[in-house]
């Protein structure tokens, strides 16, 4: 069986590039055998977060019964070391606990990854239907991993309809999954300006767009989208709300 393990953990630790990304997403759909490693690999690491926790309240426990334990030693000198062996083993222990904890269960995302995590996860569902329509076909591209071909789509639809506002939300989204962020920008801000929309997520993917950049003085920008996003009721503010306290 291939070992499919540093590909995988690539994956779940954002190091591959979005081309990547895709073809591991669609490979899970079309290999049996790689889905099931994906399976094994997230069970096995949720096994060692809760035994990681597991083992920390025990040592905790342990460290609280230390003074006990020693009382019966009578030797005064050996009192002396064996509280000095016993305090130093439950240390470095705790130590090694602690950090597999931090690492692996308690340790915060950053909002480079908030905004990976959410763009990794987006797809759009797609209408079935006797007759082609393009923005579905550019969606099914799009969820299928093949992001130029979607790109190729979508614009070709603005050529025809230069106002169409739902090409310019998906250009977006294409351009921030392959990490052009300046053109993603652009079509977020054009979307902007559709005020009659009853949903407009253009503040909300800015704001997206800006903690993906992670250039100086977008973190503080993207908090102000965020903060409008909830204060104006739009759409995904639920999420910004739940960003906003993270940031």
């Amino acid at each position: 069986m291939e070992n499919y393990l540093e590909y995988i953990d690539a994956y779940f630790n954002k190091e591959l590039n979005p081309e990547e990304v895709g073809k591991f997403e669609q490979r899970i759909s079309e290999d049996k055998e790689f889905a099931d490693e994906v399976a094994f690999y997230l069970s096995a690491k949720q096994a060692l977060k809760e035994q990681v926790v597991e083992e920390k309240k025990e040592w905790f426990k342990q460290l609280l019964t230390q003074d006990s334990s020693l009382t019966e030693v009578h030797d005064t000198g050996r009192v002396r070391k064996m509280w000095v062996y016993r305090l130093s083993a439950a240390a470095a222990i705790l130590i090694c606990v602690f950090l597999a904890w931090y690492l692996f269960v308690s340790k915060p995302e950053s909002p480079q990854q908030m905004a990976d995590n959410y763009i990794n996860e987006k797809t759009f569902p797609v209408k079935m239907g006797t007759t082609i329509d393009p923005i579905q076909n550019g969606l099914r591209l799009y969820n299928e991993g093949h992001y130029d071909s979607a790109l190729q789509q979508f614009e070709t639809i603005l050529e025809t309809d230069t106002g169409n506002y739902l090409a310019k939300e998906y250009l977006g989204i294409v351009y921030l999954r392959l990490g052009n962020y300046d053109k993603a920008l652009r079509y977020f801000r054009q979307l902007e300006n559709y005020s009659s929309l009853f949903s407009n997520p253009a503040i909300f993917y800015q704001a997206l767009t800006l903690l993906k950049r992670n250039q100086p003085g977008d973190k503080q920008k993207a908090r102000q989208l965020l903060q409008q996003v909830v204060d104006h009721d739009l759409e995904e503010k639920k999420t910004a709300q739940q960003w906003l306290k993270k940031l």
